[in-house]
């Protein structure tokens, strides 16, 4: 009877202390934040008032917050929830907006090219309203960026987007595989 007791009480203790722990945790969950959600925040409040340099010190640090996230170890990769890229390609975007209003072209379209590269509008989302949506930023993203080449021109020659440098002629640069051989089909083997 007394071995019957000692097992019962056993039990009780690891049920007790899986309890704690399980409560613990929940209470870490319950109090956790995102880094990078709030430092987005911070960034939109910062460009909507106005102050340029601040936004862009705050889409930074979210970022950073993301890129962080992402080399977490699988504990916290298991415990937490995964970094929005999402909210980073959002980041980066507006990041390169508030470049653009403090006149700083060459990172402005640096964090434009970034804000592509996470969010390419291929419809990653796993829904038509996700894919919408991200379709839709992208768009918005390239807009920004064409309209950037336009106003400087030098940026998208760094690209491979523009003119030969001092050639006035305006034919567009050659790009390999834009001539290719006046033969149909894989082209002129004499060529190659």
């Amino acid at each position: 009877m007394l071995k019957h007791n000692k097992w019962r009480v056993v039990l009780w203790l690891l049920a007790f202390f899986a309890g704690g722990i399980m409560f613990a945790g929940g209470v870490t969950l319950e109090r956790w934040r995102s880094e990078q959600i709030d430092f987005y925040n911070a960034g939109i409040a910062a460009h909507q008032g106005g102050n340029a340099q601040a936004a862009v010190e705050m889409f930074d640090r979210s970022l950073n917050a993301y890129q962080r996230t992402l080399r977490a170890g699988w504990l916290e990769r298991f415990v937490y929830p995964r970094p929005n890229t999402e909210l980073a390609a959002r980041a980066s975007f507006h990041k390169g907006m508030a470049l653009i209003q403090a006149q700083q072209a060459e990172p402005a379209m640096e964090a434009l090219l970034l804000s592509l590269r996470l969010n390419p509008g291929a419809g990653r989302g796993y829904y038509a309203d996700d894919a919408t949506r991200l379709s839709e930023l992208a768009l918005i993203v390239k807009y920004n960026l064409e309209l950037l080449f336009h106003a400087r021109p030098d940026l998208a020659h760094n690209q491979g987007a523009g003119r030969r440098p001092g050639d006035g002629s305006g034919e567009p640069q050659r790009v390999p595989g834009q001539n290719p051989g006046s033969m149909p089909g894989p082209g002129n083997r004499d060529e190659l």
